[in-house]
């Protein structure tokens, strides 16, 4: 009896997981089939390799001031719940 319980369960589950709502296709943009006029092409920007390093020294001091910004909330949280 419990074989046949846990068949059904596990039928129902795969049944579930497998049977969920059809997905639905997007249908494509017209405008995006046609190709740009050569008055629309945007322009490519180059990065030297020193504006790269800079922006991504620029991004790691970003993360650090925002970690430790968190890191100072969790600490006055700490202080506050009295876990200190």
């Amino acid at each position: 009896m419990k074989s046949i319980l846990i068949v059904i369960v596990i039928s129902l589950i795969l049944s579930a997981a497998c049977g969920g709502e059809p997905e639905t296709e997007i249908a494509p943009d017209s405008t995006a089939s046609t190709p740009p006029d050569s008055l629309e092409t945007p322009a490519v920007h180059h990065t030297s390799p020193q504006d790269a390093i800079t922006g991504a020294y620029n991004l790691i001091d970003e993360a650090r001031s925002v970690t430790d910004e968190a890191n100072a909330r969790v600490e006055e949280l700490e202080q506050l719940m009295g876990d200190n």
